[in-house]
């Protein structure tokens, strides 16, 4: 499932490249007109349209969302094979995490620099949508993202539930068989029913991304650092895991960072999408 997944977003950021080089969608393209010209390529001067600027908090807040640390990773490094030596799994797992993070990286970059030299400012929260239903190429595009959001739509869901659950108190009955159908088909109507009202991608990454994903990028692992250091001091043998003063700073500076930028990027995304 996630080979497959990965191989539909592959193939989309191939496919937005060509697009952009071929023209296609430029004035005077093949499927220029086939598209809604508020679908069709917009460009500001860059004199009457600064680099940076407040939309710049919309960008961080959705790359909070692209490179959050998966919730799956403790339970992919419990099941990943050890060295034959019998050594530490850290190197492989930090291996695994490096190229996952690079690909991921370039992926979004490919797409996003398409996406943007393709319609510039028209570009649409879901950039698939800016390509017209004539292009077969696009038609593919979609089937592959199509693919990627239902293969790790399990994954997503199971850290949803669990994770609920947890909350709850509700761990250890799970297992239940009616706690678990209940919990499945109350999350999945809630999660489909929501999808069906909100049309703005853009704005839920966004939005999610500069609220939750500051909290979990930033201000969490701060704080569980402080607290952890805070435990481990108070405990009779505890002095060496009291934090050094710079690491005490850093941890608050990042509380204070992820607030901050939760803040803007909650404010700039609403602003942008009321206009």
């Amino acid at each position: 499932g996630s080979v497959l997944g990965t191989a539909g977003t592959i193939y989309t950021a191939l496919f937005m490249l060509l697009r952009y080089l071929d023209g296609s969608y430029a004035a005077g393209g093949k499927f220029n007109s086939a598209i809604a010209a508020v679908l069709r390529p917009k460009f500001t001067s860059i004199a009457s349209a600064p680099i940076l600027n407040s939309q710049i908090f919309v960008l961080v807040s959705m790359l909070a969302t692209a490179f959050l640390a998966h919730y799956n990773a403790p339970k992919f490094y419990v099941e990943l094979a050890p060295p034959k030596d019998g050594g530490s799994k850290m190197f492989r797992f930090n291996l695994a995490v490096a190229g996952g993070f690079g690909m991921a990286a370039l992926l979004c970059g490919a797409i996003m620099v398409a996406g943007f030299l393709t319609f510039g400012a028209s570009a649409q929260g879901l950039i698939l949508n800016n390509y017209a239903t004539a292009d077969a190429l696009a038609f593919v595009a979609r089937l592959g993202i199509a693919s990627s959001v239902l293969f790790s739509y399990p994954l997503l869901f199971l850290g949803l539930r669990d994770g609920i659950l947890s909350a709850l108190g509700l761990s250890k009955a799970a297992a239940r068989p009616g706690v678990h159908r209940v919990s499945t088909v109350a999350l999945i109507a809630l999660v489909n029913g929501a999808a069906c009202v909100l049309k703005d991608l853009g704005l839920i990454v966004a939005l999610g991304g500069a609220v939750l994903g500051s909290t979990l990028v930033y201000i969490l692992p701060a704080l569980m650092s402080l607290r952890v250091a805070r435990r481990t001091a108070a405990a009779p043998d505890g002095t060496p895991g009291k934090l050094k003063p710079m690491e005490l700073g850093l941890n608050y500076a990042l509380v204070g960072l992820g607030g901050a930028l939760a803040v803007a990027g909650a404010v700039t995304s609403l602003r942008g999408a009321a206009h």
